[in-house]
C-alpha cells in the first residue's frame, strides 16, 4: 500500500502541463484517493480564482460535493472558507450522506501556502484516511498551483507579444510616413498619435492600417 501511495503522488505532480484538464484532474484524483487511502468514495471540489468550480467524484461523490454547494451546508464549503471542516450541525448534508449509504465523512482542503485551491472529501474512509488524504491533497495542490503559474506566465507572455507586436508595427509605420511625407520620424509619430487620439483609435491599430496600405493620414495632417 505504501507503494501504491508513492506511485499516486509522483504520477499527481508529474501531469504534463499541455492539455492540462481540471475536470479529468479531480476525477482521476477521486478514483486514486479511493485506492489509497483508502475511502469507500470521494469527492472534489476545484475552485481557482475567478474560473469556474470544478466538480469530480466517485459512486455518490460527486453529487454530494454539488449539494453542498448548492445548499452552502457541510464540511466542504467549511473546508474551502477556513481550512477546516468544523463539526457542523448540517441536517441536510447528513441526511443526503445517510441516503448515499455513508456513514463518515472527512475532509481535506487543497491549497498551497495558504491559497485554497480546493477540497477532497473522502466518503467512509479508513483509519488512516486523515493522512494519507492529506498527502494526496498536498500533492495535488503542488501541481495545481504549478498549473496555475504556468497559467499567469503564458498570459504574461502573450501580453509581451502583443506589447512587442504594437512596437515593431508602429515603428514601420513611422518609418512609411517620414519616407512618404519627406518628414523626421518623430514628426511622424506625433501625428500618426495625433490623428489616433482625434479619430478615437488605437495608434497600434492605426498603425497597421498604414503599413498594410490603408493610410488615413494625410500631408495636413503633420
Amino acid at each position: 500500500m505504501r507503494t501504491d501511495l508513492i506511485d499516486t503522488l509522483f504520477e499527481l505532480l508529474s501531469r504534463e502541463a499541455e492539455d492540462f484538464d481540471a475536470t479529468r484532474f479531480a476525477q482521476d484524483l477521486a478514483a486514486r484517493a479511493v485506492a489509497v487511502v483508502p475511502a469507500r468514495d470521494a469527492g472534489v471540489l476545484l475552485s481557482y480564482p475567478g474560473e469556474a468550480e470544478v466538480t469530480a467524484g466517485t459512486g455518490h461523490g460527486n453529487a454530494l460535493v454539488r449539494f453542498q454547494l448548492e445548499h452552502g451546508e457541510g464540511p466542504v464549503p467549511e473546508c474551502l472558507h477556513s481550512g477546516s471542516s468544523g463539526h457542523g450541525p448540517w441536517p441536510r448534508f447528513s441526511a443526503a450522506c445517510a441516503e448515499a449509504g455513508y456513514s463518515a465523512v472527512h475532509t481535506v482542503p487543497i491549497q498551497a501556502v495558504g491559497d485554497p485551491l480546493g477540497v477532497l472529501c473522502l466518503f467512509d474512509g479508513g483509519g488512516n484516511a486523515h493522512t494519507r488524504g492529506r498527502m494526496l491533497a498536498h500533492a495535488a495542490a503542488l501541481r495545481l498551483a504549478h498549473q496555475r503559474d504556468l497559467h499567469q506566465l503564458g498570459v504574461r507572455l502573450r501580453h509581451l507579444q502583443i506589447a512587442l507586436d504594437s512596437r515593431v508595427v508602429i515603428e514601420q509605420a513611422k518609418g512609411v510616413l517620414a519616407e512618404r511625407h519627406k518628414i523626421s520620424v518623430d514628426k511622424a509619430f506625433e501625428g500618426l498619435r495625433r490623428f489616433a487620439r482625434d479619430h478615437n483609435k488605437r495608434v497600434a491599430d492605426l498603425a497597421r492600417e498604414i503599413v498594410e496600405g490603408r493610410d488615413p493620414v494625410r500631408p495636413n495632417d503633420f
